[in-house]
């Protein structure tokens, strides 16, 4: 058990495999059609349709 003031096992291991660099995903925009970087990925869950990505921008403005 994490001490006082300390992250968890768990929680560890989660910032230790977080990477910072930006590539491109396969994931295309429904509103573009584009590539999505992965920085902006906006995934949303549509019932009857599954997931459905947008950039963050394109999905803001819709």
């Amino acid at each position: 058990m994490a001490k006082k003031g300390e992250l968890s096992k768990t929680a560890r291991a989660s910032m230790a495999q977080r990477d910072d660099t930006n590539f491109a995903t396969d994931r295309i925009c429904e509103q573009c059609g584009e590539r999505i970087m992965l920085k902006e990925l906006m995934p949303v869950k549509v019932v009857g349709q599954g997931m459905v990505y947008y950039h963050k921008n394109h999905f803001a403005a819709s």
